[in-house]
């Protein structure tokens, strides 16, 4: 199962406007058995967000489970589904910072 750190909640942006620029930075757990997948690709082409990989940590033999640390930008409603898309993929979110409205 999935875990989502107590530092921001999911359901923190799920109240916020849903149009409403949000930035936020998080720590991603990718599964091993994900590794095939273009999991950050696909943030970014299914949901139309704006992502900066801050730092990664790959295992090139794909025997472990992959970080990665990224800031993501988009609408709160769209980055919400974003991430839940990650936690059906039993992808673990550790939110470095609260999420902020981008104005």
């Amino acid at each position: 199962m999935a875990l989502i750190s107590p530092a921001y909640s999911l359901e923190a942006l799920k109240l916020k406007a849903p149009e409403s620029l949000i930035q936020t930075q998080v720590k991603v757990r990718i599964p091993k058995n994900r590794h095939p997948d273009p999991v950050i690709s696909n943030l970014i082409r299914r949901h139309g967000l704006k992502v900066n990989i801050v730092g990664a940590l790959l295992g090139a033999n794909g025997q472990e489970d992959g970080w990665f640390d990224l800031a993501i930008e988009g609408r709160a409603a769209t980055l919400y589904e974003a991430l839940l898309d990650l936690v059906e993929l039993d992808a673990d979110l550790w939110f470095n910072t609260e999420a902020n409205d981008g104005s």
